[in-house]
């Protein structure tokens, strides 16, 4: 099946992004990286802007369709239904790692890109609090406080959403082996509140 010009006007922005981050690349070179004219690139989008809009829309909706696979393969609030969804969003961090890079630029720079990104940051926070209040259900972890339990939604996305800018600032090569040891991290930060014995006989 053929490309959509404005598909592939996204995908190339993605990948010059990643290369050479959003300062360096312009709307033209996105144009000719893609095979087509300016005016070509200006008919499905206006600026860059729009075009780093459209990317995280994208993002958006690979990340639901793939959630949605992981939680019908593995029960949230399982040890391994966070393990999951914790190495696919590293992987899809990866995917998109400029956007990553210069997450706080960027949504502090387009007031309509925070308001998409601030949508989607809520609706993530949620999906890990249904996670938590599964485990809760079904005893799999210990009895929380509200408060106890917003710290540990904090504590699960923040790991997730900065693991990748972590390894990346402290100089470590991003790979199967680094990506695995965050996964270790956040088993590490919620051993303290799985209850050990429901796990072992349910999980």
């Amino acid at each position: 099946m053929k490309v959509k010009t404005k598909d592939r006007i996204v995908e190339t922005a993605v990948r010059l992004f990643n290369e050479k981050g959003t300062k360096s690349v312009s709307t033209n070179h996105i144009a000719a990286a893609t095979g087509i004219s300016p005016g070509n690139l200006y008919y499905h989008f206006r600026n860059k802007e729009e075009i780093i809009r459209a990317i995280f829309e994208q993002m958006t909706n690979v990340s639901v369709q793939e959630y949605g696979a992981i939680t019908t393969q593995f029960e949230p609030g399982t040890p391994e239904g966070v393990a999951q969804t914790f190495a696919f969003i590293q992987r899809f961090n990866w995917r998109y790692r400029f956007f990553k890079r210069e997450l706080t630029a960027l949504v502090m720079a387009d007031p309509l890109l925070g308001e998409q990104f601030r949508a989607t940051n809520d609706i993530t926070r949620r999906m890990i609090r249904a996670s938590i209040d599964q485990g809760l259900a079904t005893a799999r972890v210990k009895p929380l406080t509200e408060h106890e339990i917003e710290l540990f939604v904090d504590a699960v996305w923040t790991l997730a959403l900065f693991w990748v800018n972590y390894l990346e600032v402290g100089g470590e090569e991003v790979n199967d082996a680094t990506l695995a040891r965050g996964n270790e991290v956040l088993r590490m930060i919620m051993a303290p509140y799985l209850n050990t014995e429901t796990t072992a006989t349910t999980g």
